[in-house]
């Protein structure tokens, strides 16, 4: 939600200094390694590092990894025998750049901590996966999820929910090849590009700690704003978690700038949209809301056209129009001649965590475990280290 960096221009491209095919020596964490999808689809990717690094060839084999002094904007791009890195061809699907400690790693615009495996994919395009400490992930999370400047007990609250998410993808994520993604449909991440001293510093002073349910971590869900109500976890997926199992009433996030909003789409986008999805209903007629969730939100629509009549989720129905239109589940709908009126309350899925909600707690003077065990019922605060 808070996406602000500087881009820097990269100008030169090239690698400098072949010297040696020798291991750099890169120390390797003792905390978690999270694996994030950075970027995906893309023909071209550059990147530079401010000194020694290694590229090693996927799958790591102990075989062909090359160590070079730094790297000036050098281009990655699919070659027919593989990787084309700096006008020579690598002849693998994929390569781990690797710097020595302490040196940056840019990949286009983002600087990144940990490593970065580069792949083609079948279809010959490229995708990037960031490979980094738990805890150093959790610094680039942060800032995008909540603002640097509200209280501390509130970022705190925010580090440790995040936390709790990202080590739950990873234990169920073990054969994929990565636990998250970078964007909305995990947590926002933006590398080491967006890390912000305050943010860093909730990350650190509740290091290791998650949140747990019976001695498990379980997914801890969170949303910018509620509008007076969680919603349960069941309502949107096939999952029945205590602690998200039901929602909580919440009077704190009327701070909120997202607690009302409104959309007037027209209906002519909203039958395009129904026809990509491979139900076309000819010219919309009219669209009301047939069931409610338990916390009062809108479950279902039902869309009557010209042609047919369709039954949507409304979670599928955000999806195809954008959540940042459809902000929440939360409105009423009106059908006009030429479009669709929705008038609603809140921001997200409303599982969880309210953002605004607990930024409106630490303004009581409530601390992070204060806030954390009002949205999550009967969890537990359990520390990772042993």
């Amino acid at each position: 939600m808070f996406n602000r960096f500087s881009i820097p221009a990269f100008l030169v491209f090239f690698l400098m200094s072949l010297v040696s095919a020798v291991p750099s020596g890169t120390a390797k964490p003792a905390e978690p390694v999270v694996r994030v999808l950075v970027i995906e689809n893309q023909k071209d990717l550059r990147f530079t590092v401010g000194g020694r690094f290694k590229i090693t060839p996927l799958p790591v084999s102990g075989r062909g990894a090359q160590t070079f002094r730094k790297a000036i904007g050098v281009s990655v791009a699919p070659s027919p025998l593989g990787l084309g890195i700096g006008g020579k061809d690598w002849v693998t699907r994929g390569v781990r750049l690797e710097p020595d400690e302490d040196n940056d790693l840019w990949l286009n615009a983002s600087r990144f901590r940990g490593a970065l495996d580069i792949w083609k994919d079948k279809n010959g395009f490229l995708y990037a996966i960031n490979r980094v400490p738990l805890e150093e992930y959790l610094y680039g999370v942060l800032h995008h999820e909540v603002a640097p400047w509200w209280p501390m007990e509130a970022l705190k609250a925010q580090a440790v929910a995040a936390r709790t998410y990202a080590r739950y993808q990873m234990s169920v994520s073990a054969a994929a090849e990565f636990d998250l993604k970078s964007t909305t449909s995990s947590q926002v991440y933006g590398g080491s590009t967006t890390e912000r001293y305050r943010t860093k510093k909730a990350v650190d002073d509740t290091a290791s700690e998650v949140l747990t349910y019976g001695g498990k971590i379980f997914p801890a869900y969170f949303h910018a704003t509620c509008a007076g109500m969680t919603a349960g976890a069941a309502e949107l997926w096939k999952i029945d978690l205590a602690p998200v199992a039901g929602g909580v009433v919440c009077d704190y996030c009327q701070i909120s700038p997202h607690y009302y909003w409104h959309a007037k789409i027209p209906l002519s986008e909203i039958e395009e949209a129904f026809r990509a999805n491979g139900r076309p209903l000819g010219q919309i007629l009219g669209i009301e809301i047939v069931t409610q969730t338990p916390s009062h939100r809108a479950g279902s629509l039902r869309v009557t056209g010209t042609t047919q009549s369709a039954l949507v989720a409304v979670k599928d129905f955000r999806v195809w129009m954008g959540g940042d239109r459809i902000r929440s589940a939360f409105f009423t709908v009106r059908t006009h001649s030429d479009a669709a009126e929705f008038s609603g309350k809140g921001w997200g899925h409303g599982v969880g965590l309210c953002q605004w909600g607990a930024l409106g707690q630490a303004l009581f003077g409530k601390n992070y475990k204060d806030i954390l065990k009002f949205y999550y019922p009967g969890s537990e605060i359990t520390s990772l280290r042993s």
